[in-house]
């Protein structure tokens, strides 16, 4: 799934609207895009609130697409389907 910045704008309102202090901004070079997650409280914590992921992962999978995160969740890119068989 290619993400567009029309994307994250949406997604970004969605977060919003449910007063989470977050925004997912979208870094896109040589093919590859990585979605990462700014705390605007400036607070750095390691739990975050778990209805942004559910957020997160409604928006894209009504898109089709399915999030993979990084290892802290600060990050996530697209699951890569052209290896399906």
């Amino acid at each position: 799934m290619i993400v567009t910045f029309n994307h994250i704008i949406e997604l970004n309102k969605k977060i919003q609207a449910e007063d989470l202090h977050y925004k997912v901004h979208m870094s896109d070079a040589c093919g590859s895009q990585n979605m990462w997650i700014e705390d605007l409280d400036q607070a750095y914590s390691v739990k975050r609130d778990p209805r942004l992921y559910e957020i997160i992962d409604a928006h894209f999978k009504a898109l089709g697409g399915e999030v993979v995160y990084s290892w802290d969740k600060r990050s996530f890119n697209m699951k890569d389907r052209s290896l399906t068989f």
